[in-house]
C-alpha cells in the first residue's frame, strides 16, 4: 500500500503543531498532518472553516461530542483526541493513519479473498465497538475505512446519530449520509439504528468483493429508488471469484427490511469465519 495523494501546506504551524502537508480539503475545512514537537507524535488536525458553525450552541455541541469520542479506544477505530478553539480557529485532533483508504485498495490491490475477509473482520470488530458505545456511525463507506502501512483497518468518521455530527478524516463534515450507502429506512426518514450501519457495511462489502457499487445509476432520485425497490445483482454473478455464500451474506446485510439483516457485527463475523474456513 502507498499513501494517498498529499498536498503542500498553506501554513507551517497550527497551534502547537508543525504542519508539513495537507491530507485533504472539503466543504467544512482542511485536514493537515501535524507534528507535536514536544512529543514527536504525528496527528491529523482538522481545521474547520470559519463559517462552519451555525451558532454557539452548534459549537458547544461539537466540542462536547469530541470530548465523548476522546474516550473511545479500539485498534480498528481512528482515535479522536481533542477539540481546540482559539485565535487560529477551531480544530479536531485525531490519530494520523499512514496508509490509504479502502477506495484506493479496491482500485489498486490484486484480488485476494482471504485478505479481504480479514479486512472485513477488522471492520466488524471496530463497528461492534462503536455500537457497544451507544454510537451509530451513520456514514460507513470505503473512503471511511483507512489502513495503516501494516494493513490494520481503522474506521473513520463515526458520528453521533442524534447530533448528526461526523468526525471526518478528510473531505468534509456532512449532516447527511452518502446516498450510495444509505439504508432504505433512512430514506423514509425513520430512526437510524445499528442495522442502518449494517446495511452500509453490506454496500461497502459489495464494492470490496465485486469492484463496483450495487446500483450504477446517475441521479440521486434513482439511487434512492434502487435502495427502496431494486434488488442488486448477486455479488457472485458480478464477480465469479466471490463465493456464492459470501454473496448471500452481503445480500442479507442489504435486505430492505432491517429485521432481516444480521443482528450485530458479532453475528456477521461468525458467518464470515465459516466462509474463511471453507475457502482459505
Amino acid at each position: 500500500m502507498t499513501q494517498q495523494e498529499v498536498f503542500s501546506p498553506d501554513r507551517t504551524h497550527l497551534y502547537r503543531f508543525k504542519v508539513d502537508r495537507i491530507l485533504g480539503r472539503g466543504g467544512s475545512g482542511t485536514v493537515y498532518r501535524g507534528l507535536d514537537p514536544e512529543t514527536g507524535q504525528v496527528y491529523a488536525v482538522k481545521l474547520f472553516h470559519a463559517n462552519f458553525f451555525r451558532n454557539r450552541m452548534h459549537h458547544r455541541e461539537i466540542a462536547k461530542t469530541v470530548a465523548r469520542f476522546a474516550k473511545f479506544s479500539h485498534l480498528n477505530v481512528v482515535r479522536v483526541y481533542e477539540f481546540i478553539s482559539g485565535e487560529e480557529g477551531d480544530c479536531i485532533v485525531q490519530e494520523y493513519v499512514d496508509g490509504p483508504d479502502m477506495k484506493w485498495y479496491v482500485a489498486n490491490r490484486p484480488w485476494n479473498l482471504g485478505e479481504r475477509l480479514v479486512i472485513v473482520a477488522q471492520i466488524c470488530n471496530g463497528l461492534q465497538y462503536i455500537h457497544d458505545q451507544g454510537t451509530i456511525h451513520h456514514d460507513l463507506k470505503p473512503s471511511n475505512i483507512l489502513f495503516t502501512r501494516k494493513g490494520v483497518a481503522k474506521i473513520a468518521d463515526y458520528c453521533l446519530c442524534r447530533g448528526g455530527f461526523l468526525v471526518f478524516w478528510e473531505g468534509g463534515v456532512h449532516e447527511q449520509i452518502t446516498p450510495m450507502f444509505v439504508a432504505p429506512e433512512l430514506i423514509q426518514k425513520e430512526k437510524a439504528t445499528h442495522k442502518s450501519d449494517l446495511y452500509a457495511l453490506g454496500v461497502t462489502m459489495y464494492v470490496l468483493f465485486t469492484g463496483r457499487v450495487p446500483f450504477e445509476v446517475d441521479t440521486l432520485q434513482k439511487v434512492y429508488f434502487c435502495h427502496l425497490r431494486v434488488i442488486p445483482d448477486h455479488p457472485s454473478k458480478v464477480n465469479p471469484a466471490c463465493p456464492h455464500a459470501l454473496g448471500d451474506i452481503i445480500m442479507k446485510l442489504m435486505d430492505k427490511n432491517p429485521e432481516n439483516r444480521f443482528e450485530s457485527c458479532d453475528q456477521l463475523r461468525i458467518g464470515l469465519a465459516d466462509i474463511g474456513r471453507s475457502r482459505i
